[in-house]
């Protein structure tokens, strides 16, 4: 059960401060919204020339001030310096060179990291990670209803417990692509990297910005990761796997699956799959999408629904896999499966506590 397009389920973010948090939001606001920050980057990833790579991406750029013009003869590059005030990193964001760049690793899986001018290093995105750490989904009540109990129930006899353990309902582990049979695309987004990849090392968190010559540098611990889940998170030796999803707050989540290809609306009779949600300007409704995330019969129409947009299947958002049914093919009744998903969509870490006390 996840976000759409959450990609970072593949549990690539696991050293740093805050437990990799701090690691993850880099990679969002680095690499997701500066893709020119790998320019240094696109031969070995991508097998795209330098040149090539920036053109590309500056080809099309809203401001003219920034665009690419083939005809001028200009190289991408230069353009890109001309009008790019980052003396260090390629890109229009606030962006340093870590000890490890251009090479990436757990730390800095896209090379570069986020941070301003005048602060020291780590500064901000530590008080992003700080952030998101003191925020709690909105709780309706104290304490469980009588029915969601009988879900929470339902919820360890179907076996669900297995993966999603704890007060968050996740175990915290990488499951390999072949036991979750989602699509696996996804769990390969770093299987190009590597060749690139190498130890963390960073500075210590009273540099300032930008980095100094001769700053020190300090190994990032690594110790306390499991081989065989670090291969997965990256695709090594492997063909990936994701991370098991915490199911606090599945009421404002929806879409679901690691694709997000898990969608139905109010009617679940015709508003199904992306095409018949997002696709059609129609939000997916918590509880139908859920029960699709667990009803066989449901679940086949909404892959049946996606199947039909070619945009979705070039960007692999099909809504397959993860095949852990809770219907009456598989012993459960309809109040039994009613009683889950409002289970689902009232799990909250207080009263998870509680029940966990008893």
């Amino acid at each position: 059960m996840a976000k759409r397009e959450f990609r970072f389920n593949d549990g690539f973010a696991s050293v740093g401060p805050f437990k990799g948090l701090t690691a993850l939001n880099n990679n969002v606001h680095a690499q997701n919204s500066d893709l020119l920050a790998q320019a240094d980057q696109s031969e070995a990833l991508f097998d795209i020339d330098k040149e090539r790579y920036i053109g590309t991406i500056l080809q099309n750029a809203p401001n003219p001030e920034f665009r690419y013009e083939p005809l001028t003869g200009e190289k991408p590059s230069d353009l890109l310096a001309r009008v790019d005030d980052n003396e260090t990193v390629p890109g229009f964001n606030d962006m340093y060179r870590p000890p490890t760049y251009p090479k990436v690793s757990l730390f800095t899986p896209n090379g570069t990291v986020i941070g301003t001018e005048g602060h020291t290093v780590l500064e901000q995105l530590n008080a992003i990670s700080a952030y998101q750490n003191a925020l709690k989904p909105p709780s309706e009540f104290v304490s469980y209803t009588e029915t969601e109990l009988v879900g929470r129930e339902v919820f360890d006899r179907a076996g669900c417990i297995s993966c999603h353990a704890g007060k968050a309902r996740t175990n915290n582990r990488i499951i390999p692509v072949e036991e979750l049979r989602t699509e696996p695309s996804r769990a390969k987004a770093f299987e190009d990297a590597q060749e690139l990849t190498m130890e963390p090392w960073f500075y210590p968190l009273d540099t300032p910005i930008p980095i100094p010559e001769s700053v020190e540098r300090i190994k990032i611990p690594t110790n306390h990761l499991d081989k065989e889940q670090v291969n997965l998170a990256l695709a090594h030796d492997s063909n990936g796997g994701y991370k098991v999803k915490g199911l606090v707050g599945l009421k404002f989540s929806a879409p679901y699956l690691h694709d997000g290809g898990v969608a139905v609306g109010p009617d679940e009779t015709s508003q199904l799959g992306l095409v018949g949600t997002l696709e059609s300007g129609m939000n997916p409704d918590p509880y139908n999408s859920l029960k699709a995330l667990i009803d066989s019969y449901l679940r086949a129409e909404v892959i049946a629904a996606n199947q039909t947009s070619e945009k979705l299947q070039a960007s692999h958002n099909t809504g397959e896999g993860h095949e852990f049914w809770v219907d009456d093919r598989n012993g459960y009744s309809q109040e039994e499966q009613d009683a889950l998903i409002k289970y689902l969509l009232s799990i909250d870490l207080e009263k998870e506590m509680k029940e966990q006390e008893k």
